[in-house]
């Protein structure tokens, strides 16, 4: 039987991969094939998206993939939540906006000025965040109305698969990261769309389950590229959504996680949506994920306060790596500055440490007196409010979870998973790395009748990742 090889392409709010996926003696194998940075740019005032730089590594992606698998089975694509491209026919009418760009601030206001903020959580189940896409949506709205006629709206993986294979789908996770769907099934919540937020409903396409066809490449785009028609699927295309179909762990139900990247999603995969007030007031969400469950997850800052500590002492000439940033945490035990990592002041690009010393002046704790402590500050906030938030998941849902599952690239700071296990009081089991990309992977088997289902997905993750396990 001749071997399949999948392509995965995660791409993530600062950098991108193309991993190829096969199975090789019992076991699935991953090999990155193509790595890029991905970085917002400003223009006047506003933060965008590269679209057509990505869609250029997607196509290097696929070049180099087919060189080493020419037989490729399939490709597909999973991205970060919430931001969109819109388009008439062909035509990107502009980059998309990045959501750390501040022209929605306005736009909720205005926006639960129609309908309470409890009112519209117990319609689509998600936390009203000032950069979910209706919010964003409102705002091109008011700014540019012109630009949504005749249009048609794809969140970015959506939108980049379109462009490949002029396939018009929406896949329903990354749809419900924007608080367009409602609550208790995977439709368009029309009402909020069209009186709420004076949508149109043309820019809304079909919604499709992760594992559906996303049809083939173009003919005009595989003969530029020298490449086969490769049929692309759509997996479960927001990022977290594809991270948590691979958890190394057959029975999810008993299974705390933290997709850990720019983003901590901290959460429980469940079979129904919680739309109490206590679960809005604790800032949880429910998002859609595979076979018709939810990911009942909190957001927060995650890495990208270590990223951005580190890009601004960059610029500033300090070489300073994140296993130098580790080195300098791990002694500084009983450290007393603490922030909250999402308070709004950290959100938006810029000087990190700067941030981070003035929160800590502005709080009553005294100036931050070195780089290590400033570190150590970021570390132990960070497993603060994991503690604080599985308290709470715990508390709303009446399960309580001996175990934690962290996922994703934050995984390889083995001082961080020791540091949150002794402060949430957990069993911490640190893997898969490429959590993402595995579940891309897992969605396309699953297409392909390679696998049956997300219990064998994950029974292949536990057989082919070595687990670190802290606490």
């Amino acid at each position: 039987m001749e071997q399949k090889h999948y392509l995965a392409f995660d791409l993530g709010a600062s950098s991108g991969r193309a991993i190829l996926g096969f199975v090789r003696n019992g076991r699935l194998e991953l090999e990155e094939v193509h790595r890029f940075k991905n970085y917002p740019y400003e223009k006047d005032g506003h933060y965008f998206w590269d679209f057509r730089a990505l869609l250029g590594e997607l196509e290097t992606g696929l070049k180099k993939a087919v060189a080493l698998a020419p037989g490729l089975t399939s490709f597909s694509i999973d991205t970060w939540g919430v931001d969109y491209a819109l388009f008439r026919g062909d035509e990107l009418l502009h980059d998309p906006y990045c959501y750390r760009d501040g022209r929605t601030e306005a736009a909720i206001e205005d926006f639960h000025k129609r309908i309470p903020k409890a009112d519209f959580y117990a319609r689509n189940g998600i936390q009203p965040l000032v950069f979910n896409t209706i919010y964003q949506l409102c705002a091109e709205l008011r700014d540019d109305p012109a630009a949504l006629d005749g249009s048609t709206m794809f969140l970015m993986p959506d939108a980049l698969h379109y462009m490949l294979t002029g396939t018009t789908t929406s896949e329903f996770t990354i749809a419900s990261t924007g608080a367009l769907l409602k609550a208790c099934s995977p439709e368009w919540d029309m009402d909020s769309i069209n009186k709420l937020a004076g949508l149109p409903s043309s820019l809304f396409t079909n919604l499709v389950p992760p594992t559906s066809s996303a049809g083939v490449l173009k003919p005009e785009t595989a003969a530029r590229l020298g490449i086969p028609q490769i049929p692309a699927v759509k997996c479960a295309s927001h990022d977290t959504a594809s991270a948590v179909l691979a958890m190394p762990c057959v029975d999810p139900e008993k299974a705390l996680y933290i997709s850990l990247g720019t983003w901590a999603l901290l959460g429980a995969e469940l079979r129904s949506a919680i739309l109490t007030p206590d679960a809005l007031e604790s800032h949880f969400t429910n998002e859609r994920g595979v076979e018709d469950t939810f990911r009942f997850l909190c957001n927060i800052m995650g890495t990208w306060l270590l990223q951005e500590t580190r890009r601004t002492w960059t610029e500033q000439g300090k070489d300073i790596s994140f296993a130098d940033m580790e080195a300098m945490a791990a002694p500084l035990d009983g450290q007393s500055f603490r922030i909250d990592p999402d308070d709004a002041v950290f959100f938006p690009p810029g000087d990190m440490p700067e941030r981070v010393r003035r929160y800590c002046r502005e709080h009553g704790q005294g100036e931050i007196p070195d780089d290590a402590s400033l570190v150590r500050c970021i570390y132990d906030s960070l497993a603060d409010c994991f503690k604080k938030r599985i308290d709470q998941l715990e508390s709303i849902t009446g399960r309580h979870f001996d175990t934690l599952n962290i996922l994703g690239g934050g995984t390889r700071d083995r001082f961080f998973m020791r540091l949150v296990s002794k402060t949430t009081g957990r069993r911490v089991l640190a893997g898969p790395t490429e959590a993402t990309a595995t579940g891309n992977i897992l969605a396309q088997m699953i297409a392909s009748g390679e696998l049956k289902n997300a219990v064998e997905a994950r029974a292949l993750t536990e057989k082919s990742f070595p687990l670190a396990v802290y606490g």
